[in-house]
């Protein structure tokens, strides 16, 4: 015969399939091939997400166009308009950056007194260990250069050809063109036939997958069009609030820079930073003192956190269903594949596939990682932070959940669910029966701190009715009924109970005993039907005039057959709930004068 430990310990180790390293194998291989894709393909891919992106900006300003004018004409008039606004943005922007390069020279001066400020003089600041590391590396450049023999070597470049010269001369200029107009090609193309391409992608994705495939486009692209258009919004109040703080402060071209912030701020995380810089340096190269430069930087960072931390939560909010860690991770990973470009489109990409894992169930993981929603029920979440003994983090989520539904939705959506996965596994010895007693102890503990003082009887009249609860098997259906006594009123009804540990016979002597008008048997899925079963038969057949309620939270409301079986062995009514407990209490003590009646809550 086999050790009772040992069995134990071999029951409680997980099972993992026979399968399971190879599954794991398997997704681990299909993503190091897609990053390889991606890679190595990027000439491809990127043009085609930019146009993507650009189509979801472009596209509800062709619909609104499109009211006016068929859709050739609109696409092409926003198009025109959105190649007008880039190419007068990119005019203005060279025209002021060779006005300001040129007038660097004339501002050497201050710059010149501002670094030496900034150095110290000779004999403070860091001057002193300056000197001692140059003087350090000069050695140590002098020994090296003695133990070994110098051999200078002459390098002579190869002559390059005609056609060498040319591509070199030509291939910076032509590349990014070519990009470009590929990218507006495909914006245009995409905006022209986006109904076309929309019936083809469904129908690769098969006939059977028209509903899946619709929600999952439509959803992607509502996510993004909205996301962009709130974020255009908000940075385009940005740069007007950055371009009338710079001209207050007195630094040149402050329209300029306002249309620079805005477009930037599109570049997550370090938009605002790069749209900082050539305002900063303009104001240290032309005011002798510090203000202005201090003055810009802080104007640059205050708005940014302000609209990061203020109005970006209140206009934009969940609304493109992706957590903030998740939109960093995203971000550094898309810039490492992509460059920039990766970064500008880290956002959109990370969308899709939030989108992805929500609709197609093998990709449900992505869901799970990148979306904002919880990752965890609140039961779950509950039940987790119990068994790690964590007493501030479960009073913490019992008072949000308490300040946001009744007490009995609390109670029947996140207690009763904790205390059913708590019960499971101490069925299955996952847990052991001291940490079973701890989570029951700290919930009844809970529970009992956050009612508050509970309404004194008025005029010291003894309440009107008196119920009796019969814990059916353990200690679970014991703080069951404690949480029901607490939803019930003490000035109208007094409760007694009996021990989970009575035997049926004594049940039936105490409710000879206290007589009351309501015997109420509580019972905790999984296991305890039996017993309580039999304590209705017993009740029933030693006192058949009482009034017998069976209380079994945590059962489907559809439970009928259980229900029809309970009140075959003499109960009265049957309720899963706390709510539906509340109302059959004070249904039946308002029924207690007249003969017991046959039915059953949800029966």
């Amino acid at each position: 015969m086999p050790d009772s430990k040992q069995s134990v310990t071999e029951a409680k180790r997980p099972l993992v399939p026979p399968h399971a390293e190879r599954h794991a194998f398997f997704w681990l291989a299909t993503v190091a091939l897609l990053v390889t894709i991606f890679s190595h393909a990027q000439e491809v891919l990127v043009p085609l997400a930019l146009s993507v992106v650009i189509s979801f900006a472009l596209s509800p300003l062709v619909k609104r166009a499109e009211r006016y004018a068929g859709r050739g004409l609109a696409v092409a008039l926003v198009t025109m308009v959105a190649i007008s606004a880039v190419g007068g943005f990119g005019y203005l922007l060279k025209r002021q950056l060779v006005d300001l390069s040129d007038k660097v020279t004339k501002y050497s001066d201050s710059m010149t007194r501002k670094i030496a400020s900034l150095r110290g003089d000779e004999a403070g600041g860091l001057s002193g260990l300056t000197r001692t590391i140059d003087k350090m590396a000069h050695d140590l450049d002098q020994r090296v250069a003695e133990t070994k023999e110098a051999r200078p070597v002459k390098l002579v470049p190869a002559e390059s050809s005609a056609t060498d010269r040319i591509a070199g001369i030509v291939g910076p200029v032509v590349e990014p063109l070519a990009k470009a107009l590929i990218v507006l090609v495909l914006v245009i193309f995409l905006l022209v036939k986006h109904e076309d391409l929309r019936d083809r992608f469904i129908r690769l994705a098969g006939r059977r997958n028209v509903t899946l495939t619709t929600r999952t486009l439509d959803e992607a692209g509502h996510r993004i069009s909205r996301f962009l258009m709130h974020q255009s919004a908000i940075n385009a109040g940005f740069g007007v609030v950055v371009a009338f703080g710079l001209f207050l402060i007195g630094i040149p071209y402050p329209a300029l820079w306002g249309f620079l912030a805005a477009v930037l701020r599109f570049v997550p995380f370090v938009g605002t930073l790069l749209a900082t810089l050539l305002p900063a340096m303009l104001a240290f190269a032309q005011y002798p003192g510090w203000w202005q430069t201090l003055a810009t930087i802080g104007l640059f960072l205050g708005l940014d956190a302000l609209a990061a931390y203020l109005v970006e939560p209140v206009v934009i909010g969940s609304k493109t269903g992706v957590s903030s860690i998740a939109m960093l991770v995203s971000a550094i990973f898309w810039a490492w594949l992509w460059g920039p470009v990766g970064l500008v489109l880290s956002t959109p990409m990370t969308v899709c596939l939030a989108v992805l894992g929500k609709h197609v169930a093998r990709l449900e993981f992505l869901s799970v990682l990148l979306s904002d929603e919880p990752a965890l029920e609140t039961e779950l979440v509950l039940y987790q932070r119990l068994l790690a003994g964590d007493e501030d983090e479960v009073h913490d989520i019992l008072d949000k959940q308490l300040a946001s539904m009744p007490r009995p939705r609390v109670f029947d959506e996140v207690i009763v669910p904790a205390l059913t996965l708590a019960a499971r596994d101490r069925a299955r010895q996952e847990i052991d029966e001291t940490d079973h007693a701890y989570l029951l102890r700290t919930t009844r503990a809970l529970l009992d701190g956050s009612r508050g003082e509970p309404p004194a009887p008025g005029s010291g009249a003894a309440p009107g009715f008196q119920v009796l609860g019969v814990p059916a098997h353990n200690a679970t259906d014991e703080l069951l009924w404690e949480m029901l006594v607490q939803l019930l009123d003490p000035t109208r009804i007094s409760c007694g109970s009996v021990g989970s540990d009575s035997l049926a016979s004594e049940v039936s002597v105490a409710a000879e005993q206290h007589a009351p008008d309501l015997m109420c048997v509580v019972s905790s899925p999984p296991g305890g039907l039996a017993q309580t079963r039999y304590i209705c038969r017993r009740l029933r057949a030693r006192l058949p005039d009482i009034r017998i309620l069976v209380f079994r939270p945590g059962m489907p409301e559809g439970a009928r057959h259980l229900a029809e079986k309970l009140i075959e062995d003499g109960a009265n009514a049957v309720a899963f709930s706390f709510e539906d407990a509340l109302a059959q209490v004070q249904q039946q003590l308002a029924m207690r004068p007249s003969l017991p009646r046959v039915g059953a809550a949800g029966a």
